[in-house]
């Protein structure tokens, strides 16, 4: 967690609004985290004060914020014990021993009881009291809802971080705005009923939630009717003008990419100076980690048929199996730590992405680079289909048969035939989309000013 230095409008010296961001994703080792975590960094700094910053990891891991009460030891001890719990069973059978006394994550699948969490046990824990001290400090509070939004068994922590904070928000007087999110059930356990009414108390108490899907918007609409929502791009879409022109921040050389550590593997596979294929992977093949090996160097033998070089992009941590689709196939290897700027350069210039990956189907989009949509762990491709404009049939499976690789083959031929024609629809698209995920501070500004007329 960070306090960022205040900072305020020229025009006739107006303060403006102190903006605590709750999520920024930069942490972590996903293309479309990171990439989207900046650009909405960027986007509400070009109106608000961002007055701090709680960084993902603190979202995801108790032990980075002493996320633990009831303890008997001090949280410093107790954090290096839950750290080598795996490894030491001693430690395990401890931290077992203050578990059967009451000692548990402060992050419950109650908001309302977190909450409470926050209030009684800032004093004796430092993580505790500095998300205090930043909801203090702040105006509102944005929180980066992301991909976290699904009613899944068991229960995202970072999802129920989220509604903690807007009930904590709500508790000191702070408006609450949940943006850039999906709201789903889950496809692999269903919807997880207690979690979703949990939920749907605290979504109701933002002065705004606004998502970054058409499908989140028709689900709240119909599902919890009293949250005040609104569909607004993701704030992705903002980096359009970074990948506008042609062929940009590209070396032809493809090991100028390669970061460190330069593992000896990455050399001399990838050549960015004639036109290439990309393929990633999906938040559902993620599940499925050695089948998925298979089903994927399947499609790649696939898509080398269509005459261009295939590159693997590796965009999130659940895409670790695909590096054993490139071990086995020889082919480049765009790793997982590549530069975000760089990494969304190497899509918006490939001929074609096919991928079951939201942000770096966005990255691509940008450039004008048609994709083949494959499923995902959510509605979330189906959905970003559709915004994109993209006719027929839904996303194609997560573990593509030998006839549905087939028709994505068939698909695939018709996108590389009409080339320039279809990339300048695309970044025609992208353009449009930039400009309303431009408008995200506009309903902040907008909910706040109503609140305070009223």
């Amino acid at each position: 967690m960070t306090s960022e230095k205040p900072y305020y409008s020229s025009s006739a010296g107006e303060k403006k609004l102190k903006a605590l961001l709750v999520g920024d994703l930069r942490d972590s080792l996903n293309w479309g985290a990171r990439g989207q975590s900046i650009a909405l960094h960027q986007l509400l700094s070009k109106r608000f004060e961002i007055s701090g910053v709680i960084p993902g990891i603190s979202v995801v891991s108790p032990e980075a914020v002493d996320g633990y009460v009831r303890t008997i030891l001090p949280q410093t001890y107790f954090r290096f014990l839950v750290r080598m719990r795996n490894k030491v069973k001693v430690a395990d059978w401890y931290l077992k021993f203050e578990e059967l006394f009451g000692a548990k994550d402060f992050i419950t699948d109650e908001p309302i009881e977190s909450a409470e969490h926050v209030l009684r046990y800032k004093s004796t824990s430092k993580g505790l009291a500095e998300i205090y001290e930043l909801v203090i400090n702040a105006d509102a509070v944005v929180i980066n809802g992301e991909g976290s939004g699904i009613f899944r068994t068991p229960y995202r922590r970072d999802f129920f971080f989220y509604l903690m904070m807007i009930e904590l928000a709500v508790r000191l007087g702070k408006e609450a705005f949940y943006v850039n999110g999906i709201i789903s059930d889950c496809p692999f356990t269903g919807r997880n009923g207690r979690n979703f009414d949990s939920a749907r108390k605290s979504l109701k108490k933002c002065s705004a939630v606004l998502v970054r899907d058409k499908q989140s918007l028709e689900y709240l609409a119909r599902e919890m009717p009293e949250v005040k929502c609104h569909y607004v791009p993701d704030a992705l879409f903002t980096w359009y003008p970074l990948y506008e022109g042609p062929d940009t921040h590209l070396p032809a050389n493809g090991d100028f990419i390669i970061p460190p550590p330069e593992e000896e593997k990455y050399f001399g596979k990838l050549d960015f100076s004639r036109p290439y294929i990309c393929m990633g992977g999906s938040s559902w093949a993620a599940e499925y980690q050695e089948r998925s090996v298979d089903a994927y160097l399947l499609l790649l033998e696939g898509l080398r048929k269509l005459g261009y070089p295939v590159y693997i992009t590796e965009n999130c941590g659940g895409d670790r199996f695909l590096q054993q689709v490139a071990k086995r196939s020889g082919v480049g290897l765009v790793p997982l730590n590549t530069p975000i700027l760089t990494a969304g350069a190497i899509l918006a210039n490939a001929r074609l992405f096919v991928s079951g990956r939201f942000h770096p189907t966005i990255l691509a989009t940008l450039g004008g680079t048609p994709c083949i949509f494959l499923e995902a762990h959510s509605h979330k491709m189906a959905s970003l289909r559709e915004i994109i404009g993209y006719e027929g049939r839904e996303p194609f499976s997560a573990l593509p048969s030998e006839s549905e690789i087939g028709e994505i083959l068939g698909v695939a031929r018709q996108y590389l035939k009409q080339g320039d024609p279809l990339r300048s629809k695309l970044r025609q698209t992208a353009k449009i989309l930039c400009e309303e995920a431009n408008q995200l501070t506009d309903y902040i500004v907008s909910r706040r000013e109503t609140a305070v007329s009223a």
